[in-house]
């Protein structure tokens, strides 16, 4: 403190004068001191005061919101009104950008801090902001003066004009992991103090914790919608499974009752995926439900609804079908899409599908009712030689418990001793003498009479009772073969046919040696007969059960030859001892000019590969004559022998060489009696 003026004389009560005003100036200073002080301090009580309730707000939005949306508008709002930020906002990370989406801003310039680019790559100038800092380091990131800070340079011009002096950003962190961050701006230089700060993480470290229990809480959801999900559909086709497809139903049978509409129920049924499953695995069977699911779904109206009950039987509602032409029409594009083509794995494979139809409501008035109905009618489909579709009807119902009457009566025939063999004779071509006998089934009902093998083979074929069925004809073969020859008979062989699923199932090779070595026969004297399509299906599988049954030293024919798929070269792959030339191409001989010569061709193929050749169905002389004149070794038909029972084979055994015979006529032993089948037996009888 300064005095200027005139010289005075230096006196102690001068001296103390301007001492003492001195004194006073700097308690007046002081004082001001204090209180610019105190209300600083008072300030910032206020706003630790203000953000502990902010905080509280907080804590109170995060047990209020009902969603992330609500959570982060909630939570901006406390913070901003509590610390008089001039704005508080949320960004979170984008896994598709470098750049933050600002989902929530509060405060008076929240509108600015919304349309802020914010970025979480240091490479960008919008990346070195507080906000990306935070989110890269996964600390709070603190800038007091911000326009002193020369690091955050990229954001001066926004600051400068919303009035921001300071600013920080916090980042949110889920499982250790930051996916986002929360950012406060100031109007006041120096705001945030090491108490404000901790009061601040602390808000942060909650809206994480909220952030982790909606993520636990979506997990769960998801959880119990997968669980949902998969109780109702079908988890390999996504199609949905019986439960749901019941449930629709009675909502379209409801539906339609009330406005008096028809609707129908389509039960498809595919006709050789059993055969497909076990020849190329359960993975290329699981392919080929989802093709023909996708397939289903891609031909069908949007309003349809597609589902599957189990193993390859799906079903389909058809809302609002007034007309049967309809209907047929679209019956008829399913199974033209699902006999197109499918490759499984490597392979071209071809399937077809048989479908029953029940309309309501004149097939059923409820659920079950056409379901099980359509179920029938599929059935009948199948047995009208598959790939086709049927309508339900009163004779459908009979003709479906016939059906089932038949399969209950086959489950039992084995046990009650109703099954039988009869045996052809093969013949040589040159001196007429008997090479072997083809070992046929044949059933015996006491109700039915003799029931046609085209009508119960199929049928224990689709049951899957032909594998215990062909088990006992492989046993009894061989005893019979050798009980003949314990009654002197000479050594003849004896040829049983496989059928697909015999030839496909993993104890074949067992139930082979077990009847060889329970009935004593040489392997030589059997030979196993399989047909061009059994063996087609699966190339690789097929050769190694044939070189198995072939290193037994059991004999082995194609039966059927030239109706498959076969070719020389693949021939040749296979250890086939005998081809049989199929009855439809000898039934024509000689005039057809066709049959003539494929005939000749199988006969040059077959002996150009060391093979035995032998003719199907030879029934007149003039066939015979052709046969001989081009070669062919054996012959089999009712020109020589019908089936006949092994007594019966016994004393043909016994005789000459064999001389042409008159067909067979109606009326004899192997014919069946008609009289005591059902109907639709009696029309299917040969």
């Amino acid at each position: 403190m300064f005095f200027v003026g005139r010289s005075w004389a230096a006196d102690e009560e001068v001296v103390a004068l301007l001492a003492r005003m001195a004194e006073n100036v700097s308690f007046a200073l002081d004082n001001f001191d204090r209180a610019e002080e105190k209300a600083r301090t008072e300030q910032q009580r206020e706003r630790l005061a203000r953000m502990f309730a902010a905080l509280s707000a907080t804590n109170e939005a995060i047990m209020r919101a009902k969603s992330r949306t609500e959570l982060f508008e909630l939570v901006c709002i406390a913070a901003a009104s509590g610390g008089k930020f001039t704005s508080t906002s949320i960004g979170l990370a984008n896994p598709d950008s470098d750049f933050l989406d600002v989902v929530a801003a509060a405060g008076p310039t929240a509108e600015t801090t919304r349309n802020v680019r914010l970025s979480i790559n240091e490479a960008h100038p919008e990346g070195q902001g507080v906000s990306g800092t935070a989110f890269r380091s996964r600390q709070a990131c603190i800038s007091n003066d911000y326009l002193a800070d020369q690091q955050r340079s990229a954001f001066h011009s926004v600051v400068r004009s919303d009035g921001a002096k300071s600013g920080a950003a916090f980042p949110l962190l889920v499982q250790g992991r930051a996916v986002g961050v929360m950012i406060f701006l100031s109007a006041e230089a120096g705001t945030f103090t090491l108490e404000f700060v901790e009061l601040l993480q602390r808000l942060a470290d909650n809206v994480s914790y909220a952030l982790e229990n909606f993520d636990r809480a979506d997990a769960k959801n998801k959880a119990d919608e997968r669980i949902e999900y998969l109780a109702s559909h079908d988890s390999l086709t996504d199609l949905p499974n019986r439960e749901l497809f019941n449930s629709l139903l009675r909502r379209a049978i409801e539906t339609a009752r009330r406005h008096q509409r028809r609707l129908a129920v389509l039960f498809i049924d595919l006709d050789r995926f059993k055969v497909i499953n076990d020849s190329l695995g359960h993975d290329a069977g699981d392919m080929l439900l989802v093709q023909v699911a996708r397939r289903l779904r891609g031909v069908l109206r949007s309003s349809d609804v597609v589902a599957r009950l189990g193993g390859d039987e799906f079903v389909v509602i058809l809302e609002e079908c007034a007309e049967t032409d309809d209907v047929e029409n679209i019956a008829a594009n399913l199974l033209s899409v699902l006999s197109q083509p499918m490759e499984l794995g490597g392979h071209e494979c071809h399937t077809t599908a048989s479908i029953g139809i029940a309309m309501y409501p004149q097939n059923g008035g409820d659920a079950l009712s056409l379901t099980k109905n359509a179920d029938m009618a599929m059935y009948l489909a199948k047995e009208d030689g598959k790939n086709g579709f049927r309508f339900f009807s009163k004779e459908a119902r009979a003709q479906s418990i016939e059906h089932l009457e038949l399969e209950t009566a086959l489950r039992r025939a084995l046990e009650r001793d109703q099954l039988s063999l009869h045996y052809q004779p093969k013949v040589d071509v040159a001196s007429g003498q008997i090479t072997g006998v083809e070992a046929l089934l044949r059933w015996a009902h006491p109700e039915f009479g003799m029931v046609p093998p085209l009508q119960f083979i199929p049928l224990a074929e689709e049951t899957g009772l032909i594998v215990p069925v062909g088990r006992w004809v492989l046993k009894e073969a061989c005893a019979q073969n050798m009980a003949w020859q314990r009654r002197g008979l000479r050594p003849v062989s004896v040829a049983v046919n496989l059928s697909p699923r015999q030839f496909i199932d993993e104890q074949l090779l067992q139930d082979i040696d077990e009847a060889l070595a329970g009935s004593g026969m040489s392997p030589v004297l059997l030979q196993l007969e399989v047909t061009e399509s059994m063996v087609m299906r699966n190339v690789s599988r097929a050769v190694r059960v044939l070189d198995a049954i072939r290193s037994r030293g059991i004999r082995l024919a194609i039966d059927d030859f030239g109706t498959g798929y076969s070719s020389m070269s693949l021939m040749k792959q296979f250890p086939i001892d005998t081809i049989k030339i199929d009855r439809s191409f000898v039934r024509d001989l000689p005039e057809d000019t066709e049959d003539r010569a494929i005939t000749q061709a199988i006969i040059g193929m077959g002996k150009a590969l060391g093979m035995t050749v032998i003719a199907e169905g030879v029934e007149t002389a003039e066939q015979q004559a052709f046969l001989r004149s081009h070669g062919c070794d054996e012959m089999q038909g009712f020109l020589f022998s019908k089936p006949l029972p092994s007594r019966h084979m016994a004393e043909l055994l016994r005789a000459a060489p064999l001389v042409v015979s008159p067909p067979l006529q109606g009326g004899e032993e192997d014919a069946p009696a008609e009289s005591h089948l059902p109907s639709r037996l009696r029309s299917a009888a040969v």
